[in-house]
């Protein structure tokens, strides 16, 4: 695996953006586990919000992709009641967490703060590189 890549499998590369599966280090990949257990249907609606994303930079509709309020800088790609999880990394890339399906109005604060940890736990791994 390239340097600087084995955290990551990458989802999409665009012109603007590389969208990435965060790999934890037991090799757990949740993002790209979660996906994969969902309906096609709802796979290719987030792989076109991944391409979008990726080319184009920006999805101004909160229906598809929004900030979550209250938390550091974790941002959720949405596609009916499935979020994944993301955050924005150095080198225009955003890296994928992970993903769940919101039950209620808001998204639970245990998957913001699962989100966050990843975060953490990636970020660190990536400085000791």
């Amino acid at each position: 695996m390239a340097k600087g890549k084995e955290t990551t499998t990458l989802a999409y590369s665009g012109n603007i953006f590389d969208i990435e599966f965060y790999r934890q280090e037991s090799g757990e990949v949740l993002a790209e586990e979660w996906l994969e257990s969902m309906p096609l249907d709802i796979q290719q609606k987030f792989a076109a919000l991944f391409a979008w994303m990726g080319d184009h930079g920006r999805i101004n509709n909160e229906q598809k992709f929004k900030h979550l309020t209250g938390s550091d800088q974790i941002f959720e790609f949405k596609a009916g009641q499935g979020r994944v999880m993301c955050f924005f990394f150095v080198g225009q890339r955003i890296i994928l967490t992970h993903g769940c399906i919101k039950k209620g109005k808001k998204t639970p604060k245990g998957e913001i703060e699962r989100a966050e940890a990843l975060k953490q736990e990636f970020t660190s791994r990536e400085m000791e590189k």
